[in-house]
């Protein structure tokens, strides 16, 4: 289970665009188009009775922060890990909040998250064997992508075949009112 980011058809085609552009440069391989998220938090296993939680932790989440743009417009690298990224080049200070929201709610209903500082990105490719930041042109994009972000997704992940496929367990607008 992970709570992320869904990019609506048109930035997910502009996404996809960019993975396939980057996997031609720097090998590896791009995720599925309908694959293409931005995780803030990652929970892991979760019972019945913990999506349920998930599910109010989520509502609420969302209810707090207000819609906003999150502009991507910086190609990046876990070299370690062979993977090529998308994110922003400076701080957004709506995604933050977001994450923090999640971070705080999740971790009071008694979940555990990942320790590692959030970095907001969207992945392009695993197993990119070139040095990513050389061949995409020193990082920065030349058309940024503007995604304006409404909507947050409780989502599950599931593995097929050693592919993995995430459905979304529910869906909350941002800015909405609690009930």
């Amino acid at each position: 289970m992970f709570f992320a980011l869904w990019p609506d058809a048109e930035v997910r085609a502009a996404l996809e665009s960019l993975a396939r552009s980057c996997v031609a440069q720097t090998g590896g391989r791009a995720p599925e188009a309908a694959n293409l998220h931005l995780t803030l938090a990652f929970i892991g296993e979760a019972s019945t009775s913990g999506v349920a939680t998930l599910r109010e932790v989520g509502r609420s989440a969302a209810a707090a922060v207000p819609p906003f743009a999150l502009i991507l417009d910086h190609i990046g690298a876990f070299h370690k890990q062979e993977i090529a990224w998308v994110g922003s080049s400076g701080a957004n200070e709506s995604i933050l909040a977001l994450a923090n929201e999640l971070a705080t709610r999740v971790t009071s209903a008694g979940f555990e998250l990942e320790r590692r500082p959030f970095h907001p990105h969207v992945t392009l490719a695993r197993r990119a064997r070139t040095r990513v930041l050389d061949a995409m042109h020193g990082g920065a994009l030349s058309t940024p992508i503007v995604w304006n972000v409404s909507l947050l997704t409780l989502a599950a992940s599931t593995h097929a075949q050693g592919v993995p496929r995430y459905d979304a367990v529910d869906t909350w607008p941002l800015g909405g009112r609690p009930g």
